[in-house]
């Protein structure tokens, strides 16, 4: 299934929203040592990035919190977009020895629906949007012969229709200088909550797309 695919290589989401809360804390805060050396965390921003998804979406344009109307893309090469992100992305590097790197990816931060992510239908008008909060974890192991360098940029690249997103495995290249595509592994365990005023849904890569809900504002 595709539904993470923009957000976990092309661009850039373990239980419920309390974990992978904790999660994010601990991954922000950690500065510990392992037995191969330290590890490095790193953070970037990244907004305006497409959430995509499975099946079909509703298109057109909706109005945001501040009144103003916006047309939204109606599909990427990575499926349906159902929603608009807006992101602080922390990874966190865990030597395992040799040229062998854990990654831990966390997101945190917003989403603007305009469309149910599983049903295609509007939520709950075309000119209405659903806002959230967003929460994901991802994991990788990396093969590079040259050690992170410790930062990423504070801002991603904004998103425009020549302007991709920057994708995780881009993201990875940031931090590895010289990694090659081959290099990354992994990839495929992403979880990724989403919460409202009135309720919450999660996505994760082991579980059937119709099990997850829809999104209620």
């Amino acid at each position: 299934m595709n539904t993470k695919s923009l957000l976990t290589k092309g661009a850039v989401v373990a239980g419920g929203l309390g974990l992978l809360g904790g999660l994010g804390a601990t991954m922000a805060t950690s500065a510990s040592a392992s037995t191969f050396g330290p590890t490095v965390v790193a953070s970037t921003h990244a907004a305006g990035l497409p959430d995509t998804t499975v099946g079909s979406t509703a298109t057109g344009s909706y109005e945001d919190a501040n009144g103003n109307m916006t047309t939204v893309p109606t599909q990427s090469v990575y499926g349906p977009v159902w929603a608009i992100d807006n992101l602080k992305e922390t990874y966190k590097v865990t030597p395992l020895g040799g040229d062998q790197y854990q990654v831990d990816r966390m997101v945190n931060g917003t989403f603007v629906a305009f469309a149910q992510p599983n049903t295609g239908s509007s939520v709950p008008s075309p000119l209405d949007a659903v806002e959230g909060q967003v929460h994901g974890t991802i994991s990788y192991v990396v093969t590079s012969a040259v050690g992170p360098i410790g930062s990423l940029p504070a801002d991603e690249p904004a998103v425009s229709a020549t302007q991709p997103p920057t994708g995780s495995h881009a993201q990875l290249k940031q931090l590895f200088p010289g990694l090659q595509e081959s290099g990354i592994q992994g990839g495929n365990d992403w979880v990724f909550a989403y919460h409202t005023a009135h309720g919450s849904m999660t996505q994760r890569w082991n579980t059937d797309p119709t099990t997850w809900g829809n999104i209620t504002g």
